[in-house]
């Protein structure tokens, strides 16, 4: 009873951190989303493109952060015993500093790589004002970094409803500050500066929140032991493998481009790249709440359960990442019209060409989260180095052979390969048979890809125009079409266990029943 009643009141909080954060990330998102049409009319292709190229350079240096992020939440969440919890507030305390310092080593590389930066992208006769808005938007990064520490406390304890209301509430802001400094006749500086107080007010709520819920947790500047600062990032260190290969493989690409074709390029492509965002968004949220809550089920309950959650896990990921991918891939040039209110070639072309691969790198997601519940994170920093020296032995290449197009295709075959790789190589070396998961998600490839290739033909037949409700109309046609045929293909397929179909019923019939089995997996 005790163990079904413990079951019973994690899948509750499972349910509630991630309906939290499903719903700060789509107000993030909406809001974003939202804003950049502003932004793109207001600044003008250019000066739009190297407002992205700032953003990318930025959300590069925020990744080095030795893999503190997750390792501090690893530690946290195992912080029960008092031991543990000196530990915890350690680690916390070099995240701390960390923070800081990585604040000024960029700030200090800004200042003198600036000028060779400026003509590597073809920044021209914006480099000055770029160069001052890059330094303000790094102030961002220095308050986002003072707050990790606090991030991890929320995270690691799960208390991420109140990181959802700061995220969400801030990301608002966010974007009223940047259209109202674009109406007002702003360039690239007072936008930076409008980002940097935004950072700086998520960060002080933050830190508000964890200190008001954990407030035992918090940073401790006494020095680590050798041992202690080893364990942290050396877990750490692998971690930050896989972000800053993850990095390279979605950043390089808009620099690539604003090297070979200039900036307005690059900021087409970035504007691709904010709507495949879109397709990432809830299961990386639904990983990120499943990670503190599998290293504690994963202790007490043994292999055993860390298995069914990764078949389970795997075959849901998959079934929405492939229809997912087979819609944007439809629906790509008018929902970039929709949006836009006009045709932006390279956003298009950068959703077609990397939407399947981002789909199955989606796919193992659950894969990577065993992986770190397991301490074992360094296979998936093998896998992401894989695909970015695939991406980089590709781009020249391609790039001569089909132009600027190859930029983005040489990045989806190397996440694709490196994927494909990282899965084949975590079942070999953990004797875990592939078979069981590729029956789970040969249903979801086979309606991703009879979606994808049903939807692209009835296309030409479905209405659409140049206007905005024209491409409104299109995209809901479109829309239509492709979750028609996947949704009927998963039927004919058996993606529905008899099990699935019984608690589906039973959800029907009761609206209000809680979407998640006893043991706090997702069915």
């Amino acid at each position: 009873m005790a163990s079904s009643a413990s079951g019973s009141s994690t899948g509750r909080r499972l349910t509630r951190n991630s309906a939290s954060l499903i719903t700060a990330r789509i107000v993030m998102a909406v809001a974003g989303l939202g804003s950049l049409p502003v932004l793109y009319d207001q600044l003008g292709a250019a000066r739009f493109g190297v407002w992205a190229l700032l953003g990318g350079l930025v959300a590069i240096v925020a990744l080095v952060d030795l893999g503190l992020g997750s390792a501090l939440v690893r530690q946290v969440a195992g912080a029960l015993t008092e031991p543990l919890h000196r530990s915890a507030r350690t680690a916390l305390g070099v995240g701390l500093v960390w923070g800081v310092l990585l604040w000024l080593l960029a700030s200090a590389g800004t200042l003198v790589g600036w000028p060779w930066l400026a003509r590597l992208l073809q920044l021209g006769e914006l480099a000055g004002e770029a160069r001052q808005a890059a330094l303000t938007l790094l102030l961002g990064l220095l308050c986002d970094g003072v707050a990790l520490p606090w991030r991890a406390v929320l995270e690691g304890t799960q208390r991420y409803t109140a990181l959802a209301w700061a995220s969400g509430g801030t990301a608002v802001l966010g974007a009223a500050l940047a259209v109202l400094v674009v109406r007002l006749g702003g360039g690239l500086l007072a936008l930076a500066a409008s980002m940097a107080a935004t950072c700086a007010v998520r960060a002080a709520l933050v830190v508000a929140a964890a200190s008001r819920w954990q407030p035992r947790l918090r940073p401790s500047l006494r020095a680590p032991g050798p041992g202690e600062l080893r364990h942290l990032l050396g877990y750490g260190l692998q971690v930050q493998g896989t972000g800053a290969a993850g990095a390279t493989n979605l950043e390089l690409d808009r620099f690539i481009l604003s090297g070979t074709a200039g900036p307005t390029v690059a900021g087409g492509f970035e504007l691709g790249n904010r709507l495949l965002n879109m397709l990432r968004l809830p299961p990386t949220i639904v990983l990120l709440t499943m990670f503190p809550m599998a290293v504690s089920r994963a202790a007490t309950e043994g292999p055993a359960w860390l298995d069914r959650f990764h078949l389970t896990a795997t075959k849901h990921l998959t079934a929405f990442a492939a229809v997912s991918s087979a819609l944007l891939v439809v629906c790509a040039d008018p929902l970039v019209r929709l949006w836009l209110g006009q045709p932006v070639w390279w956003a298009t072309v950068g959703i077609v060409v990397l939407a399947p691969s981002y789909a199955l790198n989606l796919a193992a997601g659950a894969t990577a989260i065993v992986l770190r519940v397991e301490g074992r994170p360094g296979q998936e920093t093998g896998y992401a180095l894989l695909s970015v020296l695939l991406n980089l032995a590709l781009t020249w290449p391609l790039l001569h052979l089909v132009g600027p197009a190859g930029v983005p295709l040489a990045t989806s075959i190397g996440v694709a390969l490196g994927t494909a790789y990282f899965i084949a190589r975590f079942h070999r070396t953990s004797a875990r048979p592939i078979g069981p998961v590729l029956r789970a998600v040969r249903p979801s490839v086979l309606a991703g890809a009879v979606a994808g290739l049903g939807g692209g033909l009835a296309a030409r037949l479905l209405p659409d125009g140049p206007g905005r409700l024209d491409a409104a109309l299109a995209v809901l046609t479109r829309s239509g079409v492709v979750l028609l045929l996947a949704v009927g293909v998963l039927l004919a397929a058996g993606f529905l266990a008899p099990a699935d179909r019984t608690r589906l019923a039973r959800l029907l019939r009761r609206p209000g029943s809680p979407a998640l089995a006893p043991d706090g997996v997702v069915r």
